[in-house]
């Protein structure tokens, strides 16, 4: 790990369902650690603080009538405490210099937004975002996307394009960079990871920043 003199810079990845957000956040991660000078990073998805197991969380209704948690909402993310988690882990000793920040709303919603240095939207047609959902869910084990078929054509009309329309489309206006979601990851990434590496060394002592 680089020595750090100031806490963890902080880069969010914003983007549709299936535009690839975890893939540039990990392509990003490694990029930074193998340039010059290299930068260790840490990436947090927001999936990891869904509140689906809340009995108060967003609901949709499929047409069939079926209700399922909505992951397409904002509320659907327990933003407070992933916020709260954001403070917390880039204060630490044996922070990492670069935390990366990645899921749907990451951009639309103030609470993290606001703390961003960095603010990055995958940007990808809805036909490409549709059928890589669709390939993703038939090879997931999870017994509601065995169903495959009806269910996932109907979840994704009710919940996943809707969201994306009223929520995740509209925050890129917030965005600093866009990056096409089909574009060679590797070599977006290594431009990204510059720009990165020159926001964190202006933030050190002697830089034009250090908050």
């Amino acid at each position: 790990m680089s020595a750090r003199f100031s806490p963890s810079l902080l880069v969010g990845i914003a983007g549709g369902t299936a535009s690839g957000k975890s893939r540039f956040a990990a392509a990003l991660a490694q990029a930074l650690a193998e340039g010059r000078p290299p930068l260790s990073a840490q990436i947090i998805p927001s999936d990891h603080y869904f509140r689906n197991h809340d009995p108060a969380g967003p609901k949709v209704t499929l047409p069939s009538g079926e209700v399922y948690f909505d992951y397409n909402h904002p509320d659907a993310v327990d933003h407070a405490r992933l916020a709260a988690d954001l403070d917390r882990l880039r204060q630490e000793e044996d922070a990492p210099d670069v935390l990366i920040v990645e899921g749907l709303m990451i951009l639309y919603t103030p609470i993290i937004r606001d703390r961003l240095h960095l603010r990055l939207f995958i940007e990808l047609e809805d036909d490409e975002r549709a059928l890589r959902r669709l390939v993703r869910n038939l090879g997931s084990q999870d017994p509601i996307d065995l169903e495959k078929g009806r269910w996932i054509a109907d979840y994704y009309c009710a919940s996943a394009r809707v969201g994306h329309r009223r929520y995740v489309e509209p925050s890129r206006v917030y965005a600093d960079l866009i990056v096409r979601g089909d574009g060679d990851f590797e070599r977006l990434a290594r431009m990204v990871a510059a720009v990165v590496r020159d926001m964190y060394a202006q933030k050190q002592p002697g830089g034009e920043s250090n908050g």
